[in-house]
């Protein structure tokens, strides 16, 4: 599954982020620190054991539109993929970096 605009749309939402989309560096800044301040840590599922589901359907009923928290591998893959439907690289590179580093 991909994300489509009412998924991101949704997600936004959830973070309470209303600026750009565009794939740069201060776009990048401002989502994942709206994530990191909106969508806690959360490892109650880790102990109370229920099946943990890390399949994108699953992510974001459980953060996005049931409001709860997540544990690292929740979070990151969420944030991955949000990421990767508004057109960020693959790849990680130092913000104000030049050069060979910085991808294409």
């Amino acid at each position: 599954m991909n994300l489509g605009r009412a998924e991101i749309d949704d997600y936004c939402v959830r973070i309470g982020y209303s600026g750009s989309r565009e794939p740069t560096a201060e776009v990048l800044r401002g989502i994942v620190a709206a994530h990191t301040a909106t969508i806690p840590f959360e490892n109650i599922d880790v102990l109370t054991r229920p099946p943990i589901r890390l399949d994108l359907p699953s992510l974001l009923k459980k953060l996005v539109h049931n409001r709860r928290g997540g544990y690292c591998y929740e979070q990151n893959l969420l944030l991955l993929n949000v990421l990767r439907a508004l057109g960020f690289a693959r790849r990680v590179w130092r913000l104000g970096s030049t050069g060979a580093d910085r991808p294409e």
